[in-house]
């Protein structure tokens, strides 16, 4: 078999009848809605177990930080610092630019805590976004592994839709499209060394179908096919279950030191040498100034120099 899909035999559940999956597919989108409507003020627990990285999560296209509710106090309840990413009204702008905003914000969170490294998860056109920061950006020295949920990563004829109705003043719709240049330099971009990444799609996904696995995801192991639709990857435990584990995985051959650099010549430049766990303050400082609606470098650098003063 070509990839992991659970549900269909391979060490997998039992596959959900048409009648149940329907419905359950159903009411994943309106638990969604739900969380979409709540918008970009949330907040949450910040505790932190010693020795786990923070996770940083990247919402889709039209989405808010509400949306990743389920996502964030589903990896909190299993000790995760998590900060969610938003990437300004309605991620209209090119996702290009949206990459580079996320690396310095990604970069800043990992100064500030003198940690060496993040993990990224990113949910459908946030997935393009998250990838492309660690191509295209210096974000690429301090993330570890990265998770691709419902990623349109060979772009989505559903697209047009987008085009027709905001093309005149939104780039990203365009870059969604299938033959996209932006799809394609991501794909013939090199993934650089030391990172891993894994895509799960949803098997019923009209929105973002399978693309297959893009270079650099291992088919047998880090390209996973669940049962649900688009919003399920979000919503439905399995589809967590899957990522949480990628993320938990002992680091292998495959992780950061393959390139023969020790991990602690990547880091970025500590600011204060303080430790995640001995400053929460600036964790929760980092997670309030993520909750404004229009992130911006020159924002995220004022938390560099905030946490330098301290």
């Amino acid at each position: 078999m070509g990839n992991v899909r659970d549900g269909q035999g391979r060490g997998g559940r039992k596959s959900r009848g048409p009648l149940r999956g329907a419905l359950e597919t159903v009411a994943h989108g309106l638990g969604y809605a739900r969380h979409l409507i709540r918008g970009n003020r949330v907040s949450g627990d910040l505790s932190w177990v010693e020795n786990t990285r923070p996770i940083v999560l990247v919402h889709g296209f039209l989405g808010t930080r509400g949306t990743m509710m389920p996502l964030t106090r589903r990896f909190q309840a299993d000790g995760r610092v998590v900060f969610t990413y938003h990437h300004g009204t309605f991620q209209l702008g090119s996702l290009a630019s949206t990459a580079e905003v996320l690396g310095e914000h990604i970069r800043s969170i990992v100064r500030s805590l003198d940690i060496d490294a993040v993990d990224v998860v990113g949910f459908s056109m946030g997935g393009l976004v998250a990838l492309h920061a660690v191509k295209f950006t210096p974000a690429a020295r301090v993330v570890r592994r990265v998770v691709m949920m419902g990623a349109p990563l060979r772009g989505t004829w559903m697209a047009l839709a987008g085009v027709a109705a905001v093309g005149l003043i939104s780039p990203s719709v365009w870059q969604v499209v299938p033959t996209s240049r932006f799809l394609r330099d991501l794909h013939e971009a090199p993934l650089p060394p030391g990172i891993r990444i894994r895509q799960i799609h949803a098997e019923q996904d009209a929105l973002c179908p399978e693309p297959g696995p893009v270079p650099g995801v291992d088919r047998e192991k880090d390209y996973i096919v669940l049962p649900g639709g688009h919003s399920s990857l979000v919503m439905a435990q399995p589809f967590y279950a899957r990522a949480r584990e990628f993320l938990d995985a002992p680091e292998d051959a495959a992780d950061r030191d393959t390139s023969g650099v020790n991990a602690a010549a990547r880091r970025e430049p500590p600011r204060d040498g303080v430790a995640l766990g001995t400053r929460p303050h600036l964790v929760s400082e980092l997670s309030e100034r993520s909750e404004r609606s229009e992130p911006s470098v020159s924002e995220e650098r004022a938390v560099d120099d905030e946490a330098n003063v301290r």
